[in-house]
């Protein structure tokens, strides 16, 4: 009888489809899973008696995750498709556009407390519907959560989600020899997926078992895979599945930090002047892509990916003393009259986080920019002390671990 499997035998990567970018272990990781719904509904017809038939329409996977947030641009980058910045000076920074179109697969490689490998449960072709960040209080730990959206739910009983690339030294034919070597998951199939990256463009290969050497193809012989068509410099990536791990899976990092609290952080907002924003309880930071993925005709895979929307709102809490934010908001000092009517929609908030609470070595910073305000409550208890709450929305966000770069616009 199979062993449970524990969360430190759970060992969960990202594989970024497009740039360079190689798969890598998810780490601080606190919970992380998925549902699938298989989306069938039973057809009838009349005079039959029972169902005619069962609609299988697409199925949808809702991926979750939170993480502690620690100052590493490392996940956000792997979302973004994004290598890391080869020098200093260079762009370090993440945005909604360099994520609303990107896909990631997600993989788990589960041991059992018997020290026996159970297998990998495997998550394809995922896009990001949404993440925040989350102060939830003065002594709390930095949060960060993640929604991904996708179809597909896979498990390879007692099997290794494999990978390996390989660049192409100049135009023509490239040959990747497999390690470890792939096996079949069903009659004559051994490989999932294999990506051709050209010029930032990441193009999905069909395997090609005519041996008519078609363009955007490729074949699988004897543990290579065969690429016929490439240029120099193309990046092809295949995932297959194997009998061993195609590398150490988890190596603990004890570089990073291992968390940071609220005491590590600052919190600024701008209307005309920057001003540091005093007596918080939390701050929330929600991010939310109006997901727009499409199919074709004749093809059950997503084929177009995109967002339609992307909104962002910011969520501040504090004790209902004084009046300064609402002034701040106001955008006009001249007169003590407060009309939420006339806060001004040109609201700039960013978070710096640092390595310690005496925040000298800065780590990680969010900054959103057009900020409108959206809601204004006031709170009051038997006993105890008001609360305060602002909300404001808007449509951008700026992720960087570069001080220079975390600034407001003028």
């Amino acid at each position: 009888m199979a062993g449970m499997i524990h969360s430190k035998l759970c060992k969960p990567r990202v594989f970024p489809w497009n740039s360079a970018r190689v798969p890598e272990q998810i780490n601080r990781a606190q919970n992380i899973g998925g549902d699938l719904t298989l989306n069938r509904t039973d057809e009838y017809e009349i005079g039959r008696i029972g169902k005619l038939g069962t609609k299988q329409e697409t199925p949808n996977l809702p991926y979750s995750m939170a993480q502690f947030e620690n100052g590493n641009m490392e996940f956000y980058r792997a979302l973004a498709n994004l290598v890391n910045p080869a020098s200093a000076g260079l762009d370090n920074t993440v945005d909604l556009d360099d994520v609303k179109t990107k896909k990631v697969d997600i993989s788990a490689y589960l041991t059992d407390d018997d020290n026996v490998f159970t297998g990998t449960i495997w998550f394809p072709g995922l896009r990001i519907s949404g993440f925040s960040i989350n102060i939830g209080d003065p002594d709390a730990i930095v949060e960060r959560s993640f929604n991904l959206v996708g179809e597909d739910f896979i498990i390879l009983a007692e099997k290794y989600f494999a990978y390996d690339s390989a660049v192409a030294g100049g135009d023509g034919e490239l040959t990747i020899d497999l390690d470890p070597e792939p096996i079949a998951y069903a009659a004559s199939k051994y490989i999932f997926r294999v990506l051709r990256v050209r010029a930032g463009v990441v193009t999905e290969l069909e395997e090609d078992v005519s041996s008519a050497y078609a363009d955007n193809s490729y074949r699988y012989l004897g543990g290579d895979v065969i690429v016929q068509d490439c240029l120099e410099y193309d990046l092809v990536k295949v995932y297959y599945p194997a009998d061993t791990a195609y590398e150490t899976l988890w190596s603990p990092d004890d570089v990073s930090e291992d968390f940071l609290l609220a005491s590590y952080c600052e919190v600024y907002i701008k209307v005309g002047t920057s001003n540091r924003v005093y007596l918080l309880q939390s701050i929330g930071v929600d991010i939310a892509l109006e997901r727009a993925d499409y199919k074709q005709i004749g093809d059950y895979k997503v084929v177009l990916t995109g967002s339609k929307k992307e909104t962002v709102t910011v969520s501040l809490d504090r004790f209902n003393g004084s009046c300064t934010l609402e002034t701040i908001l106001a955008g006009d000092t001249d007169y003590p009259y407060i009309n939420p009517r006339d806060f001004v929609d040109n609201v700039q908030i960013m978070i710096k986080m640092f390595k310690e609470k005496e925040h000298t070595n800065f780590l990680i910073g969010y900054v959103m920019k057009d900020l409108s305000p959206t809601t204004l409550g006031v709170t009051q208890a038997v006993e105890d002390y008001g609360k305060k709450t602002n909300k404001l929305s808007g449509d951008n966000l700026l992720i960087t671990d570069d001080l220079a770069e975390c600034v407001f616009s003028a």
